[in-house]
């Protein structure tokens, strides 16, 4: 990959220095303005062309603002604003220093571009060298991950081998995870997880010890079976968290069942994030289903005799995403999106 490494010059060359090492060390083709050579255009046009050239872009940032352009931005700021209107990935390094105030906003523009991504703070030319190598590999492993059209055809073979039963018929909410790089291999060993599985469970509130669990096994799938919850877990890797969403009350109240809360929904997706991913990252999916006649809101508070249904509810909908690393912020982050997306689909 060509990696355009962007930061100020004057002051910082034993931190440049350090970039390049990093980014050669991976095999990788670092670009920085000491070795443009002379061009017959200006050096702004230079530094803009190799942003738009670059696989990747690098900031490292200090306490200085820089040199600033005619438009008041720093050189650094053009080339990021470059980088995010072209949808390059960039990787934010901020050196642990105070800085003076309109770098100090800068460095705030930067960090919440990429927080919770690959945004790492430094105070040696060595810590420097880790993060981009961290940063890096994790994107190279982004970028080597399956399609999305692959991560669907695995979802569809799963099910196949699910046995799921009349579980069709319930108002459910179902994550499914599959790691990048794959687990090949791994079933043994999740094989004999299953009552630690049940457990975790339990205590994330999504089931009753005294309900006890049913194990699943069959080929290359394993997983267990609760009152109100599926586990099934694929030899590659790939999981399924299948939880009903009913709430109890629902049972005895035929108006409530008519509602699916987003709270309890965004819980739900929450605690099976934690269940299923194993600190890794991948490809996520969260799916609702069996939504014919349901309302997406919270139910009220006092339910009346009566409630009026759009004829033709959508039956279930689903969001997908790529996270590397799927950390729990990142992960809440999409979700709250993907919540947002599915009351649009559902009330639309």
């Amino acid at each position: 990959m060509n990696v355009f490494i962007s930061s100020v010059v004057r002051g910082f060359e034993a931190y440049r220095a350090a970039a390049k090492k990093a980014v050669m060390l991976l095999g990788h083709h670092p670009v920085m303005s000491e070795d443009f050579g002379a061009r017959p255009y200006s050096s702004e046009t230079a530094c803009m062309t190799e942003v738009d050239q670059a696989d990747v872009v690098i900031m490292v940032l200090g306490a200085d603002f820089g040199f600033a352009t005619s438009s008041g931005e720093s050189v650094t700021q053009q080339e990021f604003r470059r980088a995010v209107a072209g949808r390059k990935p960039v990787l934010a390094f901020l050196q642990n220093v105070p800085a003076e105030e309109r770098q100090d906003a800068f460095r705030r523009e930067v960090s919440d571009y990429v927080d919770g991504l690959f945004r790492v703070t430094f105070t040696s030319e060595q810590e420097l060298s880790d993060g981009i190598v961290q940063g890096l590999n994790q994107l190279t492993v982004t970028r080597g991950a399956v399609a999305e059209t692959e991560f669907v055809e695995r979802l569809r073979v799963l099910q196949g081998h699910s046995h799921f039963g009349n579980w069709n018929q319930e108002t459910r909410l179902e994550l499914a995870f599959l790691p990048q790089p794959e687990l090949a291999g791994s079933l043994r060993r999740v094989h004999g997880e299953h009552e630690s599985f049940f457990l975790k469970l339990c205590n994330a509130g999504l089931s009753s010890v005294r309900d006890g669990y049913e194990d699943f096994d069959q080929g290359d799938v394993t997983g267990i079976d609760t009152k109100s919850v599926r586990w099934r877990y694929h030899d590659c890797g790939l999981a399924k968290l299948s939880v009903v969403l009913q709430s109890p009350a629902s049972h005895n109240n035929l108006i409530a069942s008519y509602y699916v809360s987003p709270s309890r929904v965004r819980a739900v997706a929450v605690a099976a994030f934690g269940l299923i991913n194993q600190g890794k990252g991948g490809w996520f999916q969260l799916g609702l289903y069996s939504l014919s006649h349901k309302l997406f809101q919270e139910p009220p508070a006092s339910l009346g005799n009566s409630i009026s249904l759009a004829p033709g509810s959508t039956e279930s909908v689903e969001e997908r995403v790529l996270l590397i690393p799927a950390s729990s912020a990142a992960y809440e982050r999409w979700l709250d999106e993907a919540l947002f997306r599915i009351g649009r689909k559902l009330t639309t």
